[in-house]
């Protein structure tokens, strides 16, 4: 299966003109934004696209309520058309774990996955672990009420943040939100120092390429200037 889909890809790839941010070009862009981010900017014809990726991502994954890896991606349209952002056909690729390719996952399979793992996290505590251990009642309750803080709030998040397949026009020329990209294979092994990806997207009859690294290669340290008197 793997091996078809990465066949495919590639078939995909060569039939498709790619647009691949390249540092110093004329039409890209690179800078480190005080929120932590890297943010790297691309223009094509008529539409301008920038990626945020935060400097911690990797260190932030453990900690969701799902483990999966963000991006924050912005777009700008300025033609008189129409714009498709194909959000559901996003891929990250692990370039040091055997080039593996995940696609972007679906905000509503998500939301779907996190109130699964509600019901089931409830159940089990409620209806078996406190009939067990009626003594750690307090104790385990408290753990429950936190986990499900952990779910909600993730919840909150993906249904108000994250980006979802639109079409940009005239009259609705941006959009902007949070994609995620599953973690979850036998082929991503521990990160490494510096990590590589490659983010692909499908835009008009273009695949615009955004290599970038974790921590961003281009990192550096920036001393605050003395203001002048």
């Amino acid at each position: 299966m793997l091996l078809l889909t990465s066949c495919a890809f590639a078939a995909h790839r060569a039939s498709t003109r790619a647009v691949r941010w390249t540092e110093g070009a004329a039409n890209c862009t690179f800078r480190e934004g005080d929120d932590g981010r890297a943010y790297y900017g691309i223009i094509s014809g008529d539409f301008e696209i920038t990626l945020a990726v935060d400097r911690q991502e990797l260190e932030k994954i453990p900690h969701r309520a799902l483990p999966m890896f963000g991006v924050f991606l912005t777009f700008q349209y300025k033609g008189n058309q129409k714009f498709d952002v194909q959000q559901n056909r996003f891929a990250l690729e692990f370039v040091k774990h055997f080039q593996v390719v995940q696609s972007s996952l679906d905000p509503d399979g998500l939301q779907k996955r996190l109130q699964e793992n509600i019901d089931n996290l409830t159940d089990e505590v409620e209806r078996h672990q406190l009939r067990k251990h009626p003594d750690q009642k307090e104790r385990k309750e408290t753990e429950l009420q936190a986990r499900l803080r952990d779910y909600t709030e993730m919840m909150d998040f993906i249904s108000t943040r994250a980006l979802r397949p639109t079409t940009l026009d005239l009259s609705n020329s941006s959009a902007s939100g949070w994609v995620f990209f599953g973690i979850k294979s036998k082929w991503i092994g521990p990160w490494r120092r510096p990590e590589e990806f490659v983010l692909r997207l499908p835009v008009e009859n273009l695949i615009v390429e955004f290599p970038f690294a974790l921590p961003p290669e281009r990192g550096k340290l920036q001393l605050r200037r003395r203001p002048e008197e």
